[in-house]
């Protein structure tokens, strides 16, 4: 593929594994420059915990040279029964979820739009937005959040030429997903690969999907190769959903 991305810059948060570093590592790939971020200490070039609200615009704020992509991936899946539901779990989800990603995304807004620059932002949704979850409502509510947000914020931020997208995954193999997997193999006391077998059957595709296949499609968001396409939310699940 030949680089498209060669003297742009990328904020890319969860950055440090799964879903989040295969985004990075392809815009790299595609010569954009990456500041990954993650709560994991060390583990990319920025360290923030995003369920501290009150420092989440500092971190655009603080950035040396204003981004032209925003990538907000990180997120987190809790994996209970609905009647074990507690208002802290609910609460914190939607604050790394949906709360940190529209907090950065207007910070990053504000910057570019008080330099004249366009940009993008790209929102790591789930078709978990769309689709119903047995021991996951708080994630699945969280991102039909982000997939209204996206559409939104599209609308706003047309006018500053920021085009605002969202991809939809699937069933993807990262350790997000196996953790699932074991969280649901002892709420259904069966085995972990047992809780993935009627999932990977109901997907045309009968696979799980790979972390560089979703990446591949953010790149394509992130470029002026899409530079027509703003509030969209693409769907990347191997054909489960079909919308």
């Amino acid at each position: 593929m030949v680089a498209n991305g060669s003297g742009k810059t990328a904020l890319v948060t969860g950055a440090a594994q799964g879903i989040g570093k295969a985004i990075a590592d392809a815009l790299r790939a595609d010569g954009v420059t990456v500041v990954g971020l993650d709560r994991q200490l060390g583990a990319c070039e920025l360290t923030a915990d995003l369920s501290d609200l009150s420092n989440v615009k500092g971190i655009i704020e603080g950035l040396a040279v204003t981004p032209d992509i925003l990538v907000n991936a990180a997120g987190i899946c809790l994996t209970r029964p609905f009647f074990e539901i507690e208002l802290a779990g609910l609460q914190k989800t939607f604050d790394i979820n949906v709360h940190a990603l529209l907090l950065l995304s207007q910070a990053f807004a504000e910057r570019l739009k008080n330099e004249q620059k366009p940009g993008v932002i790209l929102n790591i949704a789930s078709n978990s937005g769309f689709n119903p979850k047995l021991e996951q409502l708080d994630y699945g509510a969280s991102k039909a959040a982000v997939i209204s947000i996206t559409r939104s914020s599209a609308l706003c931020l047309a006018p500053y030429g920021i085009r605002v997208n969202a991809i939809a995954p699937g069933v993807i193999d990262t350790p997000l997903t196996q953790s699932i997997a074991q969280q649901r193999s002892q709420i259904r006391g069966v085995a972990p690969e047992e809780t993935l077998a009627p999932v990977l059957q109901a997907i045309p595709a009968k696979r799980m999907g790979t972390a560089d296949e979703v990446a591949q499609a953010a790149v394509f968001l992130c470029s002026n190769q899409s530079s027509y396409i703003t509030g969209q939310t693409l769907l990347v699940d191997g054909g489960q959903l079909m919308r």
